[in-house]
């Protein structure tokens, strides 16, 4: 189809009123009608998830920009495009009117648009632009609803009753064995990986539940699953993590390996809780097939890849990564035995879980119904002639001294612990017991480090800084800085992937002098920045600076 465009300007289909308007004008709405449209500026000021690139396409095209959020797709003009077709092209059909069917798509003018005209061959398309995020979320919105209700009928199970009672052993069982039930949750985690999640969420509510991934640090909501197939699902879970389907009143925790396919295969750790309104299941991912970091990628300055690379050629002597849990210790401790296995040299590790398998290095995994703490391997480790130990946490004063001892007997200990900054390192392993003369002499260096969301590139804008962020973080009023403000590249979150920020403390004689019964962790602070520490602070400062995350960011790690 083609017509000429009297615009620049694409028109803007803000509801379902403002859609049939224009379906019933067509062809006739540029010539005839004046309809409203718009800039990129005030198109911009609506909060569109895709910003500039969607508003690029209509204009370009001379298409409608279109609002799914406010329009609710007809029956029969959903029913002319199945819902994998719907999926696949990423296609959401909206009315069918005097045979002109009107499809909101990301990108009328891409092959996937071509394939949608083949199959509708019968039809007259009008396309529409809306971007990616609301094409998602419209499909979940149609498709998914009507889907659920099908597999829910199909498999027994009455849609009607909103209070289901919990699936007896044998009904859970089949339930998770049911080929519907089995193809959603491996579309479900395989759709996780694609997308980058770090995390499934599936949280019961009143009447539906929602389905969420954690991408980048942020619960983005993927679909609503029908209120009478979270039985369904929850028991396929159970199964997968080998769970106890009959108990439904107490958590429950479980692991498994997920092949999605020949090539790829993840590791989850699935976690139950039974709330009020049924079983919530959170799934963290682990993607085995992923490269692991090495140092040249975990955001090092020159001078401190130097000074980590002093530590690692040390033959003993113990290093720490610090900070809260998920923020990538494990990750930075691992570029580290990247780094290391190149050597000719005897590496253990004990995890809680082995999250990486690498190659020539010898990994155990706590188990402590067989009474293998981390504490019981280290002590096993000693007569095993290591080089290199690594402790996946110190969490208690028997794996904290032999940590010491390790480090004190010609072995390089590496380990995490749970504390805010370098210096307060220092003061918990006091607090755990650990003689003060004792961790004067092992302590090789501290790197306390958060993860920061990096701007996505795509949808950079200037930044609006509060006044009061300025002063705190020491930022001039003139300075200017950027933020994402969401598109379809970051799927409308303004951020992209992740980055570690840090501190890294380096032991010199000044510092050890420190550490002292009843040691002062803000003199320790103090006297590391003297000695060439750059506080955490300072460096996400920097990365704000560099455009490479908002000032937003640095201010969360300064209040983390």
């Amino acid at each position: 189809m083609t017509r000429d465009i009297l615009t620049i300007k694409p028109p803007l289909l803000a509801d379902a009123t403002a859609l049939d308007d224009y379906l019933g004008n067509f062809p006739n709405v540029y010539a005839e009608r004046a309809y409203p449209a718009i800039d990129l500026k005030a198109w911009l000021a609506l909060g569109e998830d895709a910003g500039e690139p969607t508003y690029a396409i209509a204009q370009c095209l001379g298409l409608p920009l279109v609002r799914l959020e406010r329009i609710s797709a007809q029956t029969d003009a959903l029913a002319l495009i199945p819902p994998d077709l719907a999926r696949r092209l990423r296609a959401v059909p909206l009315r069918l009117h005097k045979g002109l069917l009107a499809v909101a798509m990301e990108d009328p003018s891409g092959p996937d648009a071509q394939r949608l005209l083949d199959f509708l061959s019968r039809e007259r398309v009008l396309p529409l632009v809306a971007s990616p995020l609301q094409i998602r979320e419209a499909i979940a919105r149609h498709y998914d609803q009507v889907e659920d209700r099908a597999m829910a009928l199909q498999l027994g199970l009455d849609t009607d009753i909103i209070d289901a009672q919990s699936p007896s052993e044998q009904e859970a069982q089949r339930l998770a064995l049911e080929m519907p039930v089995v193809s959603m949750v491996h579309t479900l985690i395989a759709d996780a990986v694609s997308r980058r999640a770090s995390d499934i969420h599936l949280r019961p509510g009143e009447t539906a539940t929602d389905v969420l991934f954690r991408i980048d640090d942020e619960l983005v909501p993927v679909r609503r699953l029908a209120r009478a197939l979270n039985p369904a699902v929850v028991s396929r879970i159970k199964v997968l993590a080998g769970m106890n389907l009959a108990e439904h009143r107490r958590p429950q925790d479980g692991r498994t390996t997920f092949h999605i396919d020949e090539a790829r295969s993840v590791d989850l750790r699935i976690s139950l809780l039974p709330t009020v309104f049924g079983e919530s299941i959170v799934i963290r991912l682990l993607d085995t097939t992923e490269s692991l970091w090495n140092l040249d990628e975990l955001g090092l300055s020159e001078s401190d890849r130097g000074r980590v690379e002093d530590v690692m050629a040390r033959s003993h002597g113990m290093f720490l990564a610090t900070g809260p849990t998920g923020c990538g210790k494990s990750t930075t401790l691992y570029a580290m035995l990247m780094e290391l296995r190149k050597q000719r040299i005897n590496i253990l590790t004990i995890e809680d879980p082995v999250e990486f398998h690498i190659a020539d290095i010898q990994q155990m995994q706590v188990n402590r119904a067989a009474g293998f703490t981390f504490a019981s391997a280290m002590r096993n480790f000693l007569r095993h002639d290591p080089d290199v130990i690594m402790v996946g946490e110190i969490r208690d004063r028997e794996t904290a001294d032999i940590a010491v001892e390790s480090a004190l007997t010609g072995h390089l200990m590496l380990s995490t612990l749970h504390t805010n900054t370098a210096a307060t390192t220092v003061t918990r392993l006091l607090d755990l017991g650990v003689e003060s003369y004792l961790l004067r002499t092992s302590l090789l260096a501290v790197i306390s480090q958060r993860l920061v969301r990096l701007t996505c590139q795509h949808c950079r804008i200037e930044e609006a800084v509060d006044m009061h962020v300025r002063e705190t973080l020491g930022v001039a009023a003139d300075e200017k800085f950027q933020i994402g403000r969401g598109c379809h590249h970051c799927e409308g979150l303004g951020v992209f992937r992740r980055q570690a920020v840090y501190e890294l403390m380096v032991m010199t004689p000044r510092l050890r002098r420190l550490i002292v019964p009843g040691a002062d962790a803000d003199a320790l602070h103090e006297a590391a920045i003297a000695e060439g520490m750059i506080p955490i602070t300072q460096a996400a400062v920097a990365l704000a600076r560099s455009g490479a995350i908002s000032l937003t960011e640095a201010w969360r790690v300064r209040a983390e």
